[in-house]
């Protein structure tokens, strides 16, 4: 371990939660770096901590230690795990989901159970309700300061056993890429598909040719046109739609200089839905 601790939760700053797991992790060690991925995801929403820990673990050193503290079920019968990457980080969260993206784009190479009636906060055992804390960052600790091993804080699980979502493979049928929209680049309103640079390539559709783009809610066809394939944003006129590659190496649909969502009132996931095909 390199001593890196990489916190993510949907906390926001408005209290002092988030601050309660920086110190309990500098009290296990305070040598300790402590980094933010972010905190504001929003409240339960395991997808998208799923989806934000895809967009940073793979760039960080291995050995580098993640806790992911999106919990809808904390106190129940889900499990607080470890997950080792191909990459050699450590993701901590509780199992339900959040590993998906991760685990489909990057690998799992071993996932650990920890043992939370050894591995918790002295004098945490009568709250069941802030694991972030008390196991989480806690057990995060142990293991960035080399107090623990990754191998010590519970038994070995089958990566399949993981919880993982479904539906978050793109199809290719008659000519068509169907796929979902899976996030927003937040801050500029773009949307990022399920489609990865490869499987778009079934469509034949090249850098400065346009693709004849749906995108549907449920049943119900909110925006159709033919948007131009660019490689950067500049590729079209201020205003103008284009598809391009974001930097998951998957297709986005964008406006330049615009916001594709709030221009067109779009959402993300089920029951939002995007369709590309080739102009014949």
């Amino acid at each position: 371990m390199n001593g890196m601790i990489v916190f993510q939760s949907d906390f926001g700053y408005s209290d002092g939660a988030v601050a309660a797991m920086y110190g309990v992790a500098l009290s296990v060690d305070e040598h300790l770096r402590t980094f933010n991925l972010t905190h504001d995801i929003p409240p339960f929403d395991t997808f998208e901590a799923s989806y934000r820990l895809l967009q940073a673990v793979p760039f960080w050193p291995a050995g580098t230690i993640f806790v992911s503290v999106v919990d809808p079920g904390v106190g129940s019968a889900r499990h607080a795990v470890a997950a080792e990457t191909v990459k050699g980080q450590f993701i901590v969260t509780p199992d339900n989901g959040t590993l998906s993206h991760i685990s489909r784009a990057l690998g799992i190479r071993s996932v650990r159970m920890i043992d939370d009636n050894v591995f918790r906060r002295a004098g945490s055992q009568w709250s069941a309700t802030f694991h972030g804390r008390d196991i989480f960052a806690y057990t995060a600790a142990l293991l960035a300061s080399g107090q623990v091993s990754y191998e010590e804080i519970g038994p070995e699980m089958d990566p399949a056993e993981l919880v993982m979502f479904e539906g978050m493979f793109p199809t290719f049928e008659n000519g068509e890429i169907h796929g979902t929209i899976e996030t927003l680049d937040v801050r500029f309103g773009s949307l990022w598909t399920n489609i990865s640079t490869e499987f778009f390539e079934n469509l034949g559709v090249k850098p400065g040719e346009d693709a004849d783009v749906s995108v549907y809610k449920g049943k119900t066809r909110v925006y159709h046109s033919f948007v131009a394939y660019g490689k950067t944003f500049a590729d079209v006129e201020i205003g103008e739609p284009l598809l391009y590659v974001n930097s998951m190496n998957h297709i986005g649909l964008a406006i330049n200089q615009g916001n594709f969502a709030r221009a067109y009132n779009i959402g993300t996931r089920d029951p939002w839905r995007i369709v590309l095909k080739k102009i014949r």
